[in-house]
């Protein structure tokens, strides 16, 4: 069911943010995508190199993480959960930071899956 009513990868395609091995993203495309989609800003979790210890990146103060692996919805939950009845919140409702992501321009990587990852 969870899967079903937060179809991240859905929104993601439809804002052309799709899993490519040689196309970079930038966090907050990323971030309008899914807030649109959601109604919410979801906490992003990136992980891999960090942005200022690549070429790309080398001399920024950017010291996110650039390849995206996780996607958190923060909600409400009225009765039980198997019930849906849901109420969206924004991930800074948490008191944490949103992301570990870079957010320089064209730094986050949203990897394809490889044959061995899907179970």
């Amino acid at each position: 069911m969870y899967y079903q009513r937060l179809p991240t990868s859905g929104w993601l395609s439809a804002a052309d943010i799709r899993p490519s091995n040689s196309t970079n993203y930038t966090l907050s495309d990323i971030q309008v995508a899914l807030t649109k989609g959601y109604g919410q800003l979801p906490y992003l979790g990136c992980s891999g190199p960090k942005y200022n210890s690549t070429a790309a990146g080398a001399g920024s103060d950017d010291d996110g993480y650039i390849y995206l692996d996780e996607v958190w919805y923060y909600f409400h939950v009225y009765g039980k959960p198997q019930y849906g009845v849901w109420v969206p919140l924004n991930a800074s409702v948490s008191g944490s930071a949103v992301t570990t992501c870079a957010k320089a321009k064209g730094a986050i990587r949203y990897l394809e899956r490889t044959p061995g990852s899907v179970w």
